[in-house]
């Protein structure tokens, strides 16, 4: 009797932590999904169609981090601190490298840094659960 309702228990508390779990773990395919979408947004936006017609990918960084920024804060339903009811102590780092000087054949990288909202972890003192997520395009001139 006794074992039976011990199992019982951890069964339950099993499943309570199992959301946590989900959690974390549809927050990070959510973002990642996101942040791809967002860097695609960015290429779109940051390229010149008049530099295009001609052969040459030069993004305009400002709106190419500008468009990530914004694309990524719509899809996540985030404000203007980067949070929501979900996310807090978001952080977002958008950079564009260079395969060489010569041809200039850029690439597009963002970090995403965030803390995730726990459920069941506030019964152990976990508030959160902090998530990093790292995204690039691949050099856009493999695209020519």
């Amino acid at each position: 009797m006794f074992r039976n309702l011990a199992l019982i228990l951890f069964g339950a508390f099993a499943l309570f932590f199992l959301t946590d779990f989900l959690v974390v773990y549809n927050a990070h395919i959510k973002i990642e999904k996101a942040v791809e979408q967002a860097l695609d947004g960015a290429i779109i936006a940051g390229v010149e169609e008049i530099e295009h017609q001609r052969g040459r990918l030069e993004l305009n960084e400002s709106i190419a981090q500008r468009t990530v920024h914004n694309i990524l804060k719509t899809n996540l339903k985030l404000n203007t601190d980067l949070t929501n009811d979900f996310f807090s102590n978001s952080h977002l780092v958008t950079t564009i490298s260079y395969l060489n000087t010569a041809s200039k054949v850029p690439r597009i990288e963002a970090q995403f840094d965030t803390r995730v909202k726990l459920v069941a972890g506030r019964i152990l003192g976990f508030n959160s659960y902090p998530l990093t997520i790292k995204r690039h395009t691949p050099y856009l001139g493999e695209f020519k």
